[in-house]
């Protein structure tokens, strides 16, 4: 009976030894299982984490970029703003200057009269050269100044270019065919406002205007040649050179 006791309770403590060790192993592995699953929890923790870190990155980026706009944007308003303020004073000089310009317009009408009557006046006291031409431009400028059609630019531009020519004319050398007072066709010939000569066709006379008596005055037969000579170059039929010629002397003031 002994034997048979301490068989069965070795074999208890076998089976109950086993148990212990299947409980044991169940344990284990239900820990293990429990560790994967914290680990596999923890991965996908990790990469929610490493995403949300991507993404604040690239907030963070953006940011700054915006940022760096947006100074961009502040520096080109203030430069803008800048603009605009020198565009406004500008409109209210622009505004002012379009209140004065009724004004204006009334003084420069009596201005181009007074310029086109000083211009008729002048040509009527100098050397008679294309007299008829000069004076006839003259009265064209006064007609202009009555037509409705000829706005004050216009006529103001026409004016200056009267005088332009008359400029030009101290500058310049010319000659033409003309009659003189009493009828007779000459040749007269003109080097800037300084020396006004007529020679006939045929040569045997030739005259120079005296701007001190405001009459011709005969040559000798030494100028002819050079009174000659100068109409050829004035015609640009000969090159130009020196010549030897009578000049009025300027009266003494």
């Amino acid at each position: 009976m002994k034997r048979i006791a301490v068989s069965t309770v070795a074999v208890a403590s076998i089976l109950l030894g086993a148990a212990s060790v299947n409980a044991q192993d169940a344990r284990l592995k239900s820990i293990i299982e429990e560790v994967n699953t914290a680990n596999q929890t923890a991965q996908a923790s990790q990469q929610t984490i490493d995403g949300i870190a991507d993404a604040t990155a690239k907030i963070f980026g953006d940011y700054k970029g915006v940022l760096k706009t947006n100074a961009g944007l502040r520096a080109y308003n203030a430069q803008q703003r800048r603009v605009i303020t020198k565009q406004e004073e500008e409109i209210a000089k622009i505004k002012v200057s379009i209140g004065q310009i009724d004004e204006i317009k009334r003084q420069v009408t009596p201005l181009m009269l007074d310029m086109i009557g000083d211009l008729e006046e002048f040509v009527s006291q100098d050397i008679p050269f294309q007299k008829d031409d000069r004076l006839e431009r003259v009265a064209k400028l006064t007609e202009y100044m009555e037509d409705p059609n000829v706005a004050d630019p216009e006529r103001f531009r026409l004016v200056l270019e009267a005088y332009k020519v008359e400029a030009k004319y101290g500058s310049t050398i010319s000659t033409y065919e003309a009659a003189l007072d009493d009828g007779r066709s000459v040749n007269f010939t003109r080097i800037g406002r300084i020396g006004f000569y007529y020679q006939t066709k045929d040569g045997k006379e030739t005259a120079a205007w005296d701007t001190a008596t405001g009459d011709w005055v005969q040559l000798g037969d030494e100028y002819k040649t050079s009174i000659r000579q100068l109409r050829r170059m004035a015609g640009n039929q000969v090159q130009k050179d020196v010549l030897v010629l009578p000049i009025a002397a300027p009266e003494a003031k």
